[in-house]
């Protein structure tokens, strides 16, 4: 979230593969999470434009260890399986008040992070509709880190909800640091928001308390840098008529000062940009994302980098 003083704001023209193009729901067809993936689901089609498309996947059985050989398991299971999975996704969508039978439903086999970042950008989906569980250490461990992997691996942005995501989000919270990925996903979310909602753009900026005059004079030039930032931003959101944007700067770590305003603020939706430059950030996605991701009572929206 820090950002240095005299940088200028990244004027972001980068806009997510597809920005008209088909909405991926992310459905295993369990019944706990489907009515809010889908409501999810018809939020992003109403904001973003484009059909909604439901993609399954189904991980292929492993082979059995047999001594110094390893048993293959008959591909004809592995086929049975991903068919009871697509069975199991058009159950979930049939008994769901916000499904919708005409919906494209496709089960593949394969590792599902990046099968499901592969396919949206094949794709040219706007964005990735995933779950979060939060409601025990299994939904926790296994719900949530799926959900990360494929942020992992995503060019596509990622909205990930829990059970309790509302229909139609009336506040978001932003954490901004001023590159394009951050200002793409404040542009996203702002469409995600109700007519009367509410767009906090928040910046943290860095508590390296010291009492030497040049840092005074450092963090006095940086508070001066902040205004005029946030008037670049502003003009370059465009939100929906009827949404409202402030814009709030707090100190702190990045993800905890933001993490502390949204649980304060009883924010539906925290948005984030990833940057993600080298191998190694690339398997971390960013300590900020990775740490609301797994930490948010909310639903979460991060936005990668066009890098």
């Amino acid at each position: 979230m820090f950002v240095r003083a005299h940088d200028p704001v990244m004027h972001s023209e980068y806009l997510p593969p597809g920005t008209d193009g088909p909405v991926l729901v992310a459905c295993d067809g369990a019944s706990a999470s489907s009515e809010a993936l889908f409501n999810a689901g018809r939020l992003a089609i109403r904001a973003l434009g484009g059909p909604l498309q439901v993609l399954g996947v189904c991980e292929p059985t492993p082979g059995v260890a047999a001594g110094m050989d390893v048993l293959l398991v008959p591909a004809e299971l592995d086929e049975a399986r991903r068919a009871l999975m697509v069975e199991d996704v058009r159950r979930a969508i049939s008994i769901s008040a916000a499904g919708d039978p005409a919906w494209d439903v496709d089960v593949q086999l394969g590792s599902p992070a990046r099968l499901l970042a592969t396919e949206a950008f094949r794709r040219h989906a706007s964005v990735i509709v995933m779950g979060i569980g939060r409601h025990n250490p299994l939904d926790r461990l296994f719900g949530t880190e799926t959900t990360l992997a494929t942020l992992r691996e995503s060019r596509v942005p990622v909205l990930a909800v829990c059970p309790s995501f509302p229909t139609t989000p009336t506040h978001a919270v932003v954490g901004l640091d001023f590159s394009a990925a951050s200002v793409q996903s404040a542009r996203l979310a702002a469409r995600l928001l109700a007519p009367n909602g509410r767009l906090t753009l928040v910046h943290v900026r860095p508590r390296f308390e010291h009492p030497s005059a040049d840092w005074q004079a450092w963090d006095a030039d940086y508070g001066r840098t902040l205004p005029p930032l946030f008037d670049q931003v502003r003009t370059q959101l465009d939100p929906p008529e009827g949404v409202t944007v402030d814009t709030v700067t707090v100190r702190g770590d990045p993800a905890s000062s933001l993490l502390s305003f949204a649980q304060q603020a009883q924010c539906d939706l925290i948005a984030v940009g990833t940057q993600r430059h080298s191998f190694l950030e690339r398997l971390m996605v960013g300590s900020v994302a990775t740490r609301v991701l797994r930490t948010a009572r909310c639903g979460v929206l991060a936005v990668p980098s066009a890098a």
